[in-house]
């Protein structure tokens, strides 16, 4: 007869591992240690989870997509497209690596020490660069909002998101008011140039007219 899953076992079970995962990391959490604090025997933890990085994915996947959608309404509160981009890339490289013990590590070190055949219990990069990909799609000016559109903007932020998230665990904080300053004017041209046009609504280049050549 199938084992009743019973959903108060498992909550005390991602709240155990939410708890050891935070403390000691994802590496020297042990099953034991997390069975032992949700109070339930160690074979338990696999009628529920396929494994440790399964429970870490439970613990990870709703504390990230709450953490991008709290920066994505601190972003929609700003006036300006360069306040907003600015906000976007201290956000993703600055406060969320830093939030709650520097808790993005845990997954980077999950998939640190996974066997190269692991798969992902589930699509979680994909869910993440997608919001970012909307926020930052609806926070660019009209003129450069195609910069935001196919997800490659979002997809590379997001893979140097890991290399932000080790160096504030290790303690090597850049100064990201600067970096955010450079991102937005790279995307965005200096503060004091004028305003793009629409892609649309650009005039078409005038050819460069060709030097007359001299022939001897």
């Amino acid at each position: 007869m199938p084992q009743v899953k019973k959903q108060n076992i498992q909550d005390a079970i991602v709240e155990a591992a939410r708890d050891s995962f935070a403390r000691r990391g994802y590496v020297a959490t042990t099953m034991a240690a997390v069975a032992r604090e949700a109070n339930t025997p160690v074979a338990n933890l696999y009628s529920y989870f396929p494994s440790k990085l399964h429970i870490l994915y439970a613990v990870y996947c709703p504390w990230i997509i709450e953490q991008l959608h709290a920066l994505a309404a601190s972003v929609r509160r700003l006036p300006t497209p360069r306040a907003k981009i600015r906000r976007i890339f201290i956000g993703i490289w600055g406060d969320i690596p830093a939030a709650d013990h520097c808790f993005a590590n845990a997954l980077i070190e999950a998939l640190a020490v996974a066997p190269a055949s692991t798969e992902k219990p589930n699509d979680l990069l994909t869910q993440c660069e997608a919001l970012l990909e909307d926020l930052l799609a609806e926070s660019l000016p009209p003129g450069r909002r195609r910069l935001g559109h196919d997800g490659r903007l979002a997809h590379v932020a997001w893979m140097a998101f890991d290399g932000f998230a080790i160096n504030r665990r290790i303690g090597d904080v850049r100064d990201l008011e600067s970096i955010a300053d450079l991102v937005a004017e790279l995307l965005l041209g200096a503060e004091d140039a004028p305003e793009e046009p629409p892609y649309g609504d650009r005039p078409a280049p005038i050819p460069a007219r060709r030097r007359a050549v001299r022939v001897p």
